[in-house]
């Protein structure tokens, strides 16, 4: 009998391996999958507020550079114009928030354009 091939039965260094090597690499799986779940998970919550009655609002915000910007932020009513760079935040302007107008349909919105389309009356002939 030959000392060096293992009994029936016992597996080889290479079959060790090769399990091995599979559960490692169903290991870097679940972790990036876990990484990715989460990281969608916080850019879709991360964009709601915390508490129902939040005071303060972005209402815009325009890039200048790589770091810089120009942000409006709505705090209870007034309008903050603010400068922001990577090492500070700089109030620019201050001025009271234009009143909110009522929505309105516009004549000729989705809703009556897709009826025209649907009954012929949109296409020209």
């Amino acid at each position: 009998m030959n000392s060096a091939s293992p009994p029936l039965g016992v597996p080889t260094d290479s079959v060790m391996n090769l399990a091995l090597l599979g559960k490692t690499a169903l290991a870097l799986a679940v972790v990036l999958g876990c990484v990715l779940v989460f990281g969608w998970l916080a850019r879709r919550m991360g964009t709601r507020a915390l508490v129902p009655g939040k005071q303060l609002r972005v209402v815009s915000s325009t890039g200048l550079g790589q770091r810089e910007k120009v942000v409006i932020v709505e705090v209870r009513g007034q309008w903050l114009v603010l400068g922001v760079t990577a090492q500070q935040v700089t109030a620019l302007a201050q001025m009271d928030a234009p009143q909110a107008e009522p929505e309105t349909l516009v004549a000729g919105g989705f809703a009556e354009r897709l009826a025209n389309a649907l009954t012929g009356k949109g296409r020209a002939s």
